[in-house]
Formats: C-alpha cells, structure tokens, sequence
C-alpha cells in the first residue's frame, strides 16, 4: 500500500474536545478529522470539499508523536463581533471575554496519508517536496499556525505479531502490549470526520505513548516503517 508521511509542527496547537465548552480541552494529537483539514489546505480543497474528496472510504490517516505531549493553560480574548458590537461602543463589559484555553506546547507530528486516488497521492507528494501549500496551514485553530516537510512517499508492507508501534492505533486492534521503562499508554476518544456543515459525524477511541516513544505490542493492521524489522504505523481514520 501506498503510503505519503510529512511532518507538521508549530508553537501551540488546540484539537478542541468537543465535550468541553467555556474552558475548552485539547486532544493530546490531531484527530483524523484535523487530520483531513491539515491535508486539505495543502490541496487547495475548501470546506465543502474536503470531507468529500477524503471521506473515510476513501483515505486513511495515522500520526504519531515526534516530541512528548505537554500542555499548558493561557487565556484567551474573544471580541463580540455580532451586529457591528466592534463598530460601536458597547455595554460595559460585553466587546471581551476572556476564557482560559487548554493548548499543546510545541507540538511535532508525523502524519500518513493514504488515499486510493493515485493522482490526489502525486499531487499530495509534489506540493509537499515544493513546501508549497495552497492554503496556511493550522494545527486546531487558526492562531496556531504549522509548518511541515516532507518526509517519504513509499509502499508500505502488512505486520502480524509483536512490534514497537510508532503511532497511534485503534484500540480495537490492541491484542496485548508491554510496558517498558519509558513507555506508557493512553487512550482517547478522538473525531473521524467532520461535515461541510461542521456535524461530527463519527468517532473512536485510539491509543498512544505520551512520550513519544515506541508500545512494544500486538496490534492489527499495522504496518512494516519503511526500512524497519519491528516498527510499525498504523492508521486511525
């Protein structure tokens, strides 16, 4: 199977947890409905486009942790700007609104794609040699803006047994795992795909090492990293 890994980073990132609402969460990694978007602005596909053109039967995604997760806690100010409020001077206290965020510090990824398009791959592949982006990419929202690179474009091989998973996986397949010095696991239910009309339409619970490193386990559909014995990926949407 044809596989396209880049890397994605910035200086803060904020996956929003949809239960949370006026101090908002972050997910510790971009759900694969981020995922979708990150890739989308690299193409050039609009919001009404890209839950289409990547739907879930369609492409695949997987990211894994390039630095440990660390979160921090920073305020942040809304301007209220309904009905010309920021044209005109407003009741007293209603223009601010300050609510403590939940961000990602120095978030680093690396992310795989697949997608059964062959073309969409080759342009995916070229605009991300070039750096060339047709839309700013973000990580979560628009004042946490991302940089990446590219990293390979190759064919991946099916894995069955014990491997040091690189990324994160579906907890589903989890057969049995080992906790290392190190190592450690948790999980998180996390958005597949977000519609042209901002509805979350699905989600499921995967699993990760907060520290960046390797779960020695049994997994499912893992997949052999290019030029690996024992490290796999796997996909998570």
């Amino acid at each position: 199977m044809r596989v396209i890994a880049f890397r994605v980073w910035g200086d803060y990132a904020h996956f929003r947890r949809h239960f949370t609402t006026s101090s908002p969460l972050t997910h510790s990694i971009p759900p694969p409905s981020a995922l979708r978007g990150l890739v989308g602005a690299i193409l050039g596909f609009s919001r009404e486009e890209y839950p289409e053109k990547l739907s879930l039967d369609k492409s695949l995604f997987g990211v894994r942790l390039l630095r440990p997760v660390k979160k921090v806690r920073l305020g942040v100010n809304y301007i209220d700007t309904k009905d010309g409020a920021w044209v005109s001077k407003p009741p007293k206290g209603r223009l601010h609104t300050q609510v403590r965020m939940e961000f990602l510090k120095d978030p680093d990824f690396e992310v795989y794609f697949h997608h059964e398009d062959d073309g969409l791959m080759d342009g995916l592949s070229e605009r991300l040699v070039q750096h060339r982006a047709v839309y700013t990419l973000y990580l979560g929202i628009t004042e946490c803006i991302a940089n990446f690179e590219f990293f390979w474009d190759g064919e991946v091989q099916p894995f069955e047994g014990v491997s040091n998973v690189l990324s994160a996986f579906k907890l589903d397949y989890l057969k049995t795992f080992k906790l290392e010095t190190g190592t450690g696991i948790v999980r998180e239910r996390v958005p597949l795909l977000i519609n042209a009309e901002r509805e979350r339409l699905d989600g499921d619970e995967v699993a990760f090492n907060p520290y960046a490193g390797p779960i020695p386990a049994e997994v499912e559909n893992v997949y052999l990293y290019p030029g690996e014995r024992d490290r796999t990926i796997a996909f998570i949407g």
